[in-house]
């Protein structure tokens, strides 16, 4: 209980930290990054996505920003577009493999649907992994 209390008050002094920059620089696409990951781990979804939508905005192949939204749309119940920003995710990580590549055009990506409840749980599972990934990328003491 400790570690988790100490992990929840590293985050809310970070975002601090982040918000305080921001303000100085609101261009810092890094220290935006690093608010988006801690906002979403701090479930402020709608916050992330902001943050996200600006990173996406500047630099359109950052396929992480689109897991990590693709990962905040996912818990605020925005299944289809959770889909479609995990799909450009993968279209971008995968841009050598030309297969899947053309596989998922951006009208294929458009028009994406969440199926059922299985295609969910697998993208869930892989989108936990980006936002820990994303998280040990910039607070390696949390890994255990």
């Amino acid at each position: 209980m400790k570690r988790l209390k100490a992990e929840c008050e590293m985050v809310l002094e970070l975002l601090e930290a982040c918000n305080e920059k921001i303000k100085v620089d609101p261009n810092n696409i890094e220290v935006m990054r690093l608010r988006s990951v801690l906002l979403l781990v701090a479930n402020s979804f709608d916050e992330a996505i902001k943050d996200l939508d600006r990173i996406i905005s500047t630099m359109p192949n950052d396929e992480t920003a689109y897991y990590l939204r693709s990962d905040c749309h996912l818990n605020i119940g925005e299944y289809d577009l959770a889909k479609q920003d995990y799909l450009r995710a993968l279209k971008i990580q995968f841009k050598e493999d030309t297969e899947l590549v053309k596989g998922y055009t951006e009208q294929v990506i458009l028009n994406a649907k969440m199926e059922n409840e299985e295609e969910k749980k697998d993208i869930m599972k892989i989108l936990d992994y980006e936002k820990k990934r994303a998280l040990l990328t910039f607070i390696p003491q949390l890994e255990d």
